[in-house]
């Protein structure tokens, strides 16, 4: 039992809490100094919380030297069975172990701080584990799926966050908990954490709003758990323009970090078994909760309080539950004097998940989340203090989703395995705006949405050098997708063929072709030698387009697309590796808007269209007329945390492109020439590194400190001027959608092109582990340069004229996190 003593005259305590105050405190306090004054009194209470952690934690840094269990699991990747006799070593160390029957291993007693591990069987791929992370107040649990090898060559597999999705295709990149928790500006949000990667960028501060290879984020898929979704996020309106919800993004992900696994991030060319999309799929991966041991977390930041607690169901059987809860008020940040748009922001959440393991390699799991967000805007009744439109109203935006399902995995025989996944997803918003001075017109705006999903497959290795897999995925009412695909290996060549089939549900007035599409699809693979990997992806992929609300009874032709890609990898050494790759995607059947001539469901934006609505009649109607390509090229160098540095530097070179080949295009416009998308930025550059300092002069002090910091450089969004007279007329933003030249029109969609995007984030840290307690604080700087970023324009009704909405300036988010 770990006793805690508080001291405040104890010289060594209060010499090391004055250090962290001066290094940290003070820092922040030069950040708030200026409004401290008009904080309200409720504000100053996670400030005394994080405080109070950080003293009462420091009493107790300097007791016996810290120690901590590492532990897990090997086990076959395709048939899931455990591999008895595996090798574990931990590399830099004499230690080592071999699996059990069951395929697990175990290292008690080790010293906390960061481990490489080395796993390797007869007849499989090496598998390499950098930057695994031991710290006192929790086990570490491994899960590591093992691959065949099919030749001579010795294959080196390394990844800090190893997947149970087999993928000859490089675009599949793993996301860990630790990651996220890591790297600088993304709000413990993973799917802010994969911004980072090449090809993807962030569409606006305010939210995770991805943009893959040049798609709208509205091409984005969400699953859980293996299973389709609808949007996991809080605040789905955050930074859209007209502040309406998006369908596949939002201010910060339901989940907490404290949830998720190693989560597969998909930027394209996807194999069977992935559908209904064509920009980026997130495939979130929940984390078994300890089998052994009671375990909990508690973290307080200026985004609220998040409390985790994890541990056996039972005295047998290796049943776990992990449950999360959080509140968050990101109205603090605004009582801060940061700009959130003077909007009061909330949000809470619950996550469960529990794991039933069973004779043989055999789980049942049933996991759940639930929660709600709103936005609340009051205007200031003082008409004197008006400086734009907003603020003679109220606006009153709130949201809930909400997730049940669960997973099911059984063997069938010595080399195959059944999987099925299934959930229930419902979503709901509603917003108000009002004006009180009356001088507009009173909006509201609802939505409800729910999906029944369904991923059931069929796994087996047929010989040692073929896996087989077939399938089926259900939305019930929505979509039904049937996929096929087998694996084989030729040695130095590795191809993977598969076939999907996707199919409308109740979508009578189509033509066939309109509602269903065969997508065939390829992966290869061939090893030049131990360390370079040549690859090839071609399919064919489809999705249900997401239309406006006012519309959404339209039925509507499946958007088809094409994407082939060709990349080298290059592993230069044990903890680097370098990747080119280049990529083709080309889109027909994209949605035109009628009378706007721009396009909707593919490279036009992630938000509701703002149109006039009196322009729509009865016999008008959506068409699958557009057309859109991507195509660019994509450099990639990491190196995986070694010798206390890790770098991911990539840069995007890329043209993202649409055109409308519509009767009406062509007489208004006399062409249909291919014109730059919303998304068509062009470049996008990013590093994200990090250092960390071991401090363990004296026995009994471990210290780590951490530095990380992260640069983004990329052509901003392309905007459509505002039509000024049209928006004063109508009461609402209504885009110019063509210009005048002489006797001839002009399309002006996406001609303005705002200056380059610049942003700092910074992250420092600071850890310390005591015996059954690990620690940290830390401080988060997104923007920390306070670059003024383009966002959007817009017509404010009350200056009567065009304004430009900047992006977020300096966030800074302190934390305080303990594991025990």
């Amino acid at each position: 039992m770990h006793t805690f003593t508080l001291s405040l005259f104890n010289p060594l305590s209060a010499s090391s809490f004055f250090f962290v105050a001066v290094l940290y405190i003070w820092p922040a306090e030069l950040f708030f100094a200026k409004i401290r004054s008009s904080m309200r009194s409720n504000t100053t209470l996670p400030f005394l919380f994080i405080f109070s952690c950080i003293l009462f934690s420091f009493s107790s840094v300097y007791a016996q030297n810290p120690q901590q269990t590492l532990r897990g699991q090997v086990f076959d990747a395709v048939a899931q069975k455990a591999l008895a006799g595996a090798t574990v070593l931990l590399e830099g160390s004499t230690s080592g172990t071999s699996t059990d029957e069951n395929g697990k291993f175990r290292f008690e007693n080790l010293p906390v701080g960061r481990y490489r591990l080395r796993i390797s069987f007869v007849g499989y791929d090496t598998l390499v584990v950098p930057e695994v992370l031991l710290e006192a107040g929790r086990e570490t649990v491994l899960q590591l799926p093992l691959n065949i090898a099919y030749t001579t060559l010795s294959e080196l597999s390394i990844t800090a966050a190893p997947l149970e999705i087999e993928s000859l295709n490089p675009s599949v990149r793993s996301i860990s908990n630790e990651t996220t928790l890591r790297f600088p500006g993304v709000f413990f949000d993973p799917a802010r954490t994969a911004s980072a990667f090449p090809g993807v960028v962030n569409t606006n501060d305010q939210a995770n709003f991805l943009s893959v290879r040049g798609n709208t984020p509205n091409a984005n898929l969400w699953r859980l758990e293996g299973v389709d979704i609808l949007n996991p996020n809080h605040t789905p309106n955050a930074g859209s323009q007209s502040d309406l919800p998006t369908f596949t993004g939002g201010g910060v992900n339901m989940l907490s970090t404290q949830m998720l696994g190693n989560s597969a991030f998909l930027s394209g060319d996807y194999a069977a078994g992935y559908g209904n999309a064509l920009g980026g799929i997130f495939d979130m991966r929940l984390r078994t909760g300890n089998n052994e041991q009671q375990e909990y977390t508690l973290q307080a930041s200026l985004l609220g309080l998040d409390v985790a607690a994890e541990g056996p169901i039972g005295k047998a059987g290796g049943a776990s539950y992990l449950v999360n809860a959080r509140y968050s008020t990101l109205g603090l940040l605004s009582d801060l004097g940061l700009d959130l748009g003077g909007e009061a922001i909330g949000f809470k959440d619950l996550a469960i998940n529990l794991v039933f393991p069973f004779a043989k390699g055999g789980k049942f799991t049933v996991f759940g989340m639930a929660g709600n967000s709103s936005n609340v805007f009051t205007g200031d009744r003082d008409s004197t203090t008006w400086e734009f439109d907003k603020d003679r109203q109220d606006i009153d935006f709130e949201s809930s989703t909400q997730v049940l399902g669960g997973t099911f995995r059984l063997p069938t025989g010595k080399k195959g395995m059944w999987h099925t996944a299934f959930a229930y997803s419902s979503y709901k918003s509603a917003r108000l705006s009002t004006y009180f001075t009356g001088a507009g017109p009173t909006l509201g705006d609802q939505i409800g949405q729910s999906r029944r999903s369904l991923n059931t497959y069929w796994y087996i290795k047929t010989n040692p050098r073929q896996t087989f897999k077939a399938g089926v995925i259900y939305n019930g009412g929505e979509l039904i997708q049937p996929y096929t695909s087998t694996k084989y290996d030729f040695g130095n060549l590795e191809l993977e063929l598969g076939l999907h089939y996707i199919k409308l549900i109740n979508a009578n007035g189509l033509k066939d072709g309109a509602t269903s599409n065969l997508e065939p699809r390829l992966n290869m693979a061939y090893r030049l030698d131990g360390n370079k990997k040549l690859t090839l992806s071609l399919g064919s992929f489809s999705q249900k387009p997401i239309l406006p609300p006012y519309d959404s009874g339209t039925p509507i032709a499946l958007v088809k697309s094409v994407q082939s890609s060709i990349g080298l990898q290059i592993q230069t050494s044990p903890s680097t590796s370098v990747e080119i790759q280049a990529y083709y995607q080309k889109q027909t059947n994209v949605v035109v808007l009628p009378n706007s001539f721009q396009t909707l469901s593919s490279n036009f934006s992630n938000e509701r269209v703002p149109v006039l609505l009196s322009n729509l009649n009865s016999e008008e109607y959506l068409n699958a007329d557009g057309e859109a390509r991507n195509y660019g090229l994509e450099l990639n160098l990491r190196r995986y945390l070694e010798k206390g540095f890790y770098l991911l530097a990539n840069t995007s070179i890329y043209q993202s492109e649409y055109r409308n080949n519509s009767i009406d295009y062509s007489q208004l416009f006399g062409n249909n020439d291919w014109r730059d998308s919303h998304f068509n930025g062009r470049y996008v550059f990013n590093t994200t590194a990090g250092k960390e300092w071991r401090k363990e002069r004296k026995a009994g002090k471990v210290k780590l400190w951490g530095l990380n910091g992260r640069v983004v450089v990329m052509g901003n969004l392309r905007q459509t001027p505002i039509d000024a007279t049209l928006s004063q007329r109508e009461g609402i933003t209504v885009p110019l959608f063509f210009t005048v030249d002489g006797n001839e029109r002009v399309d002006a969609a996406f001609s303005v092109k705002s200056s380059t995007y610049f942003r700092l984030d910074t992250r420092l840290y600071f850890k310390w582990n005591t015996a059954g307690r690990n620690n940290t604080f830390a401080l988060d700087i997104q923007n920390a340069s306070n670059q003024e970023n383009a966002g959007f324009f817009y017509y404010d009704h009350l200056q009567k004229q065009v304004l430009e909405k900047k992006q977020l300036g300096i966030i800074p988010i302190l934390s305080y996190r303990v594991e025990f």
